[in-house]
């Protein structure tokens, strides 16, 4: 049976107690892809992206600029396979894509600094929600992330936390699901800038009439 919380440390903003909802959002205008972190109007803090990687790699820190946590993207792995440590190199988690499943749009193996898978991140059909369930129980749903269908210019996600006891327990680190949400939109912003120079090669192609080769 699912135990939904009526609420969560109603006036906590923070990463030690998260609050029942709380929202991860898309920076319009910065110098890299950076994610404003709040509940309500209280900020929580922010991830930033590193300018210089050889793979994608996130910067995680509270409303005071505090680091919380480093998150870096494997260069050589099938999908997306993150690692994530806390500010003193000790590991929090993994995230890791599973490509071979074709529906539903993506699906992500959560697991914890032990190694172990303890929470399956499944997006529905239309690529708007994340439903975080319990791997040996599907019945039990930790929590959502969803995010409009139309998105304009920037990525909205909202967390709803159902099940509090995974975080309780020290099973999961909170900063773990924040970062899941963080690696989606920079897989989608990634994969739509390939496309989009693809398009543009293709276009050009198109036009070229051949003059250069005489």
């Amino acid at each position: 049976m699912i135990r939904i919380l009526l609420f969560v440390f109603p006036f906590a903003c923070t990463f030690a107690s998260l609050p029942q909802e709380f929202s991860i959002t898309e920076q319009v205008f910065a110098l890299s892809a950076t994610f404003d972190i709040a509940c309500g109007d209280v900020s929580m803090g922010s991830a930033s992206k590193h300018f210089f990687a050889l793979s994608p790699t996130y910067d995680l820190e509270d409303s005071e600029s505090k680091p919380l946590a480093t998150a870096r993207a494997r260069f050589f792995s099938w999908g997306t396979v993150v690692d994530i440590e806390d500010p003193d190199g000790k590991a929090l988690g993994r995230i890791e894509e599973n490509l071979w499943k074709i529906f539903p749009w993506a699906e992500y193996k959560v697991y914890d600094a032990a190694n172990r898978e303890i929470m399956l991140a499944t997006m529905d059909f239309w690529g708007t929600e994340f439903t975080l369930r319990s791997p040996l129980e599907p019945e039990r749903v930790f929590a959502t992330i969803t995010r409009p269908f139309f998105r304009f210019f920037r990525d909205y996600w909202t967390v709803q936390i159902r099940d509090n006891s995974i975080f309780e327990s020290a099973d999961l680190d909170p900063r773990v699901l924040i970062l899941l949400a963080v690696y989606q939109t920079d897989k989608d912003n990634r994969a739509r800038f390939f496309s989009e120079y693809k398009d543009q090669l293709y276009k050009e192609f198109e036009q070229y009439d051949g003059d250069g080769f005489r």
